[in-house]
């Protein structure tokens, strides 16, 4: 009968047994986990500087490629020193519009702007 008893004991105790006991903290770890916990901090902040550098160095470059956008190139002028005549446009081939077609489209812009109801 005792037999029994003493594997129900253990059976029932077996939980226990894989239960892992943590150590006493000693004064050497406590030491060692606040260093720990100050290395861990000064990572984060220094991973929040890098995320920040890099914030606005995508910032600058997107600003950069507005103000690219913004500027108009300026043709040089032709160069005449070198004896060549300069470049001749043909007008003929450019678009035009009548003047009395643009005077009729003007009449109409001004009376559209002084009709307010």
């Amino acid at each position: 009968m005792r037999i029994p008893l003493v594997l129900l004991a253990l059976g029932l105790a077996s939980p226990a047994f894989g239960q892992i006991i943590p150590a006493p903290i000693t004064p050497q770890d406590s030491g060692a986990l606040v260093q720990q916990e100050i290395t861990r901090q000064q990572l984060i902040q220094q991973q929040n500087q890098l995320m920040a550098l890099e914030a606005q160095q995508r910032a600058l470059k997107a600003q950069q490629a507005i103000e690219a956008l913004k500027v108009n190139p300026r043709l040089p002028p032709p160069d005449v020193s070198s004896g060549r005549p300069p470049p001749q446009i043909d007008t003929s081939k450019l678009a035009s519009i009548p003047d009395a077609a643009l005077a009729d489209s003007n009449q109409k812009v001004l009376d559209a702007a002084n009709n307010r109801r």
